[in-house]
């Protein structure tokens, strides 16, 4: 597939984008070379689930700004994470959904006109990627993620990345609520949150805390295709209803002062033999982490954490 648009024999070419011309970006795509005889590390049989990492360097040749990121993945990927340097380098961005735009359709709005985050030239990348093929047939392992350039000139406010990791200790037959309070420091917004979870995973809920008021600013009940909420002044989103288990959250922008605390909570329930300790299996194991953006505020990575027992029935 030399652009998209093509067909190939394989599930997912939906899912291929484009690179941006030269000068408005670049992209990192991982995949193979020939799709009539793919080189056989891109290649997934049928019952296997693995986690691999990719090297790259950044397209740029010089320091730039960005903040628009587009993620495709083909079917089977779980998550994409995107991070400078290595594994545990700077997160650029990730996707546990198939295709994420963010900001979404490219569509900046006003009040983040001069949003922004800076990347050196030439910068060593590192794609982590989580595989899973619960299918009968092989299927092909495949990513594109293309990152946009904004004009220096009107960068004045740096975007950060929200990324808050429970700790998981879930006993075989306990249904459990893991909860995280994370400090907001600086006055700020919260740009695009989600949660990262796995097939045990009942539901994934965020509050602002802000002077004892608790308000939901996100929920969601669908681990393998999770809501993304963004929350600006052209996104409009709508309210989740728990009886419905229809996801939503907050409408709007969505501000945070020093005080406040952005507080998540993950409903599991393990129903198999084995504890949950955090691993990447997405069916025998699970994980708990808020994910986001943020500008002109660092909320925490340094949390308070609590489970509380609903049962240990598996109910």
């Amino acid at each position: 597939m030399d652009e998209c648009g093509l067909h190939t024999k394989w599930t997912g070419d939906n899912y291929c984008i484009n690179p941006p011309t030269p000068d408005k970006g670049f992209q990192v795509h991982i995949g193979p070379t020939n799709y009539d005889n793919p080189e056989s590390k891109f290649v997934m049989q049928p019952g296997t689930e693995i986690v691999e990492s990719y090297t790259a360097t950044s397209g740029n040749k010089q320091d730039v700004y960005y903040y628009w990121r587009q993620y495709r993945m083909r079917p089977g990927t779980h998550h994409m994470i995107l991070t400078s340097g290595g594994l545990n380098g700077h997160r650029i961005g990730g996707a546990q959904n198939l295709a994420y735009d963010n900001p979404d359709r490219g569509e900046i709005p006003q009040e983040n006109q001069d949003v922004g985050m800076k990347l050196a030239a030439n910068t060593p990348l590192n794609i982590n990627l989580h595989y899973m093929n619960f299918t009968d047939k092989p299927i092909l392992k495949e990513v594109w993620i293309n990152v946009w350039y904004r004009d220096a000139s009107d960068v004045k406010e740096a975007a950060n990345e929200m990324y808050s990791f429970a700790p998981m200790n879930v006993a075989p037959g306990q249904h459990v609520v893991l909860r995280g309070v994370c400090p907001v420091n600086g006055a700020g917004r919260i740009l695009t949150l989600y949660g990262h979870r796995h097939a045990n995973n009942r539901r994934f809920s965020v509050w602002r805390e802000r002077a004892g008021q608790k308000d939901l600013v996100y929920e969601d009940y669908h681990w393998e295709d999770p809501l993304i909420l963004q929350y600006s002044s052209v996104e409009k989103n709508a309210p989740p209803d728990a009886a419905m288990k229809m996801p939503g959250g907050w409408d709007g922008p969505l501000d945070v002062m020093p005080g406040d605390n952005m507080a998540f909570e993950c409903e599991i329930v393990n129903m198999s033999n084995k504890t949950f300790f955090g691993a990447n299996e997405a069916k025998t194991d699970e994980m708990c982490i808020m994910i986001g953006d943020t500008v002109k505020t660092v909320v925490s990575n340094v949390c308070s954490y609590t489970t509380s027992l609903v049962t240990s029935a598996t109910n």
